[in-house]
């Protein structure tokens, strides 16, 4: 397959994860069908199914894509506080539980709003490893190369930002108060494993 071919059907693909997003955020889970997603982006049906598979697929994928979002998000949050990982760690921690407190399939994915009377796959509840680990050992990763000051190894960096990946969740399934109170908690965190 060349470049042009590979590089199309990745943007057939994008264009088709990005219209069942919106339709999600419009229609709920259940108004998404693959014949009004192959209507909205102007392929066939068949299209479709090739290139995101079933509708369980399609929710993967589509939870999958709003992960790497977020740990991108998470990648320019550490970039604005250098050499300060306490302070890094959590405001990443605030920004991405403020964001994902708006975020419609985020909610509808944990099984909220829409999520409850919707067949939404509740992959971040039933299968957390599909994310759970693709965003643990992304962030850590990510934490232990802007933070090499951090008396922290990578696996230890690995313990950490899964420990904090679990409080977002418990935040976002069960909020106990604001965004500010539970970066606090992780301030604290962060800053007694630092030493800081």
């Amino acid at each position: 397959m060349n470049a042009v071919t590979h590089s199309g059907l990745a943007g057939t693909r994008e264009r088709l994860l990005a219209a069942a997003a919106e339709l999600t955020r419009v229609d709920g889970w259940a108004g998404v069908t693959m014949g009004k997603l192959a209507a909205e982006v102007g392929v066939s049906r068949q299209t479709v199914y090739n290139e995101l598979g079933s509708k369980a697929e399609l929710a993967e994928l589509l939870i999958l894509r709003e992960t790497d979002r977020f740990v991108a998000h998470v990648g320019e949050v550490v970039a604005a506080h250098p050499g300060r990982a306490v302070d890094g760690v959590t405001a990443a921690f605030r920004e991405t539980l403020e964001t994902a407190r708006g975020n419609p399939l985020a909610a509808i994915a944990l099984g909220g709003a829409q999520g409850g009377r919707d067949d939404f796959l509740p992959l971040l509840t039933s299968r957390p490893e599909a994310v759970l680990g693709r965003a643990v050992e992304t962030v850590a990763a990510l934490f232990s190369r802007a933070y090499p000051e951090a008396p922290l190894t990578a696996s230890e960096w690995a313990v950490a930002v899964e420990a904090f990946v679990r409080l977002l969740l418990s935040h976002l399934v069960q909020p106990s108060g604001s965004a500010e109170h539970a970066s606090g908690q992780t301030r604290w965190v962060i800053g007694r494993m630092l030493g800081a």
